[in-house]
């Protein structure tokens, strides 16, 4: 009786350890992938004063296969990415182009929030957040692809626009080698720390930073004035902005009721009557154009800044106008 109890324990373990072989077997050949985006921010201008946004998909796919169905538990986790100077911080991320940088974060949600960082790499400071979730085998079938949507942001701080864009435009950018963990498992959750099959996530990022300039033109307005015996002068004032070390040059055309830039003249809003006028970029002096005929430009170099440059206007001494209000519009356009 003894033996044929022994024979059957011994049939029992056997058997268990046959079942236990098959269900590691069916483990092993249980796999999932993830096929990332590139993450691609739109142009990024250095002078916007405006934060950049935009998001990226990864691709999840796991396979089941044999007759059980474990879902599968997965956790992601970004490290600090090859454009930060310390690889153990992520607060924030940098992109970089030779040795110039501008900061960013990748969150997972639209929120932006500190505490949304995608993180969760070991050493990283902070270690900012995992992402975690759970697939099912579908109904019937073998294979389940889902996405997990990324968010990234740009920030338009003193460092962007302190970057010395220059002539061309410049791609910044930065190369993950993230992690993917996960399990299949027949029952209960695991921390991130105890899956047991990776995968890596080879993650890019690129920001395209412009070269820009953009310009701010306020109202050139004459006093009143009787008859025009003698010149009447007045100022107003153009801001311009521009990346940094980007050269630029301002020019105007000749009013829409002028003969050429150094012939401008406004008209009288009740009839036909116009008044000759000039617009200079120093008191008095050669009529701002565009430096074609004798006119000049005024020109500079930016350095990521706004810049206040006075304009100089003059009605010269002349007769025949009749009393009422004389306007024109004059287009200034600034190249870089």
């Amino acid at each position: 009786m003894m033996a044929q109890r022994r024979l059957l324990r011994c049939l029992l373990c056997a058997l268990c350890a046959l079942v236990l072989a098959l269900c590691a077997g069916a483990a092993r050949a249980q796999t999932c992938t993830i096929a990332p985006a590139p993450m691609v921010f739109p142009a990024v201008s250095s002078i916007s004063g405006a934060a950049v946004n935009t998001t990226s998909e990864l691709s999840i796919t796991c396979n089941w296969s044999g007759v059980l169905s474990p879902p599968v538990e997965i956790c992601l986790s970004l490290g600090a990415g090859s454009g930060n100077g310390a690889s153990t911080s992520i607060a924030p991320r940098q992109l970089r182009d030779g040795s110039l940088v501008v900061n960013y974060n990748i969150y997972t949600d639209a929120t932006y929030a500190a505490a949304k960082i995608w993180g969760g790499m070991g050493g990283t400071t902070p270690a900012g957040t995992a992402i975690q979730l759970t697939m099912n085998r579908p109904a019937g079938g073998n294979s389940l692809t889902q996405s997990v949507t990324i968010y990234g942001r740009l920030e338009a701080d003193a460092t962007l626009a302190g970057i010395v864009v220059g002539g061309t435009d410049r791609v910044f950018s930065s190369n993950f080698g993230g992690t993917m963990k996960y399990q299949f498992l027949l029952s209960g959750l695991l921390g991130c720390a105890l899956l047991s099959q990776s995968v890596a996530i080879p993650l890019t990022v690129q920001a395209p930073v412009i070269n820009d300039c953009n310009i701010g033109v306020g109202t050139l307005a004459f006093p009143n004035a009787g008859l025009l015996t003698s010149p009447v002068r007045t100022t107003s004032s153009l801001t311009v902005r521009c990346s940094n070390n980007t050269a630029y040059s301002i020019r105007l055309n000749a009013g829409t009721y002028g003969s050429g830039m150094s012939a401008r003249r406004m008209k009288n809003s009740s009839n036909t009557d116009t008044v000759g006028y000039e617009i200079s970029t120093t008191l008095d002096g050669a009529s701002w154009g565009d430096g074609t005929g004798g006119t000049v430009t005024m020109g500079g170099t930016g350095n990521g800044n706004t810049a206040t440059l006075t304009v100089y206007g003059r009605v010269p001494s002349q007769s025949g106008q009749s009393p009422g209000d004389y306007k024109d519009t004059v287009t200034a356009t600034v190249s870089f």
